[in-house]
Order: structure tokens, then sequence, then C-alpha cells
């Protein structure tokens, strides 16, 4: 379902919820947030996300199996983005733990998980120079260049260009060896 209300219109919505339950428990809030995630409309899983986001000490506590849940609840490249720009802190606090379930996405027959293996660690490789984030950058980029949808193809040029940020040789040095096999995008 979607009932048309524009991504701000959402972020008024995230924030006054989030002024006005500063003091909500951990587990009311999970049960908030999977109430929204499962929920039938493109509206209610971004609402998800954008509140999600807004409670970092939650987000750090939230284990691995119930970030794949709500990732298996989302569809399309909104409801993707949305999620995988707010995990990102999720995966950098737990990085030597939580970079398995990254590789069971990329390689995951839901192509909302294979693409959403790349999106995360655009944010991740923006903010942390990790030889863990740059290898596996590469290595997942490696998996699904071959891929023809087209926001693969995007993420994968996006991936690319925050990779700059700390590894601009590492960048160079790939395109050079591998521009007859990356998308043209």
């Amino acid at each position: 379902k979607v009932y048309h209300v524009s991504i701000p219109a959402l972020r008024v919505i995230a924030r006054n919820w989030v002024l006005s339950h500063r003091s909500i428990l951990f587990k009311k809030f999970i049960t908030i947030v999977d109430q929204l995630f499962t929920g039938d409309s493109r509206e209610e899983k971004v609402l998800a996300s954008m509140i999600f986001g807004k409670f970092p000490k939650f987000l750090i506590q939230v284990p691995a199996y119930e970030i794949d849940r709500w990732m298996g609840e989302l569809t399309g490249w909104e409801e993707v983005d949305s999620f995988c720009i707010e995990i990102d802190v999720w995966l950098r606090v737990g990085s030597s733990t939580r970079v398995s379930l990254l590789k069971k996405w990329n390689k995951d027959k839901q192509i909302e998980k294979r693409r959403a293996s790349l999106v995360v660690l655009c944010s991740s490789v923006r903010h942390d120079d990790s030889e863990i984030f740059r290898n596996l950058s590469f290595s997942f980029i490696n998996v699904l260049k071959a891929e023809k949808h087209v926001m693969t193809t995007k993420a994968i040029s996006w991936l690319l260009r925050a990779l700059i940020k700390y590894q601009k040789t590492e960048v160079s040095q790939y395109l050079k060896e591998n521009a007859s096999t990356l998308p043209r995008i």
C-alpha cells in the first residue's frame, strides 16, 4: 500500500513522535518499530526506519536476527535505502560480529538484501576508513557486478564513490583492473 505521504511529511511525523516518546523503554520501542516494519504500507516501513535511527542507544542493542527479519519485510529501493542509512551505526558499533549478516545478504536470493549489502556500506565507508569495510566493499561489488538490475548497478557506483573519501588510490586501481566487468552506470 502507498498512501502518497511525502518524505518531508514523514520526517515531521517521525520527529514529533520521537519528541513525545524520549523516555520510551527499549522493549516497548522495539514492539512499536516491529509493528511498523511489518505493516502493510510503504509509509509505515519508511517511518519505522526514520524513528529507529533517532534512538541509536536502542539501535545498537538490536540482535542481527531482528535486523535481518526487518530487512526481509522491505521492498523497493526507497524502503531499503531508508533502512540501510539508519543501520550503519548498528554495523559500525559491532562490526566484528555483524558483518556476517551483510555477507549473508550479499548472496541472498532476495534482491533487496543483495542491494542492501552495498547500500549499508556506502554510509559506513564514509564514516570509517577501516580495512574491514574497504575489503567487504570490493568483495561485495565483485559478487554483484554482473547483476543487471539498475538499482543494484547504481548501488555499486554509489559505493565506489563513497570509498573515494579514504580509499582513492584503491578505488582508482580497482576501476582500472575491473573496467571491462563493472556496470557502465
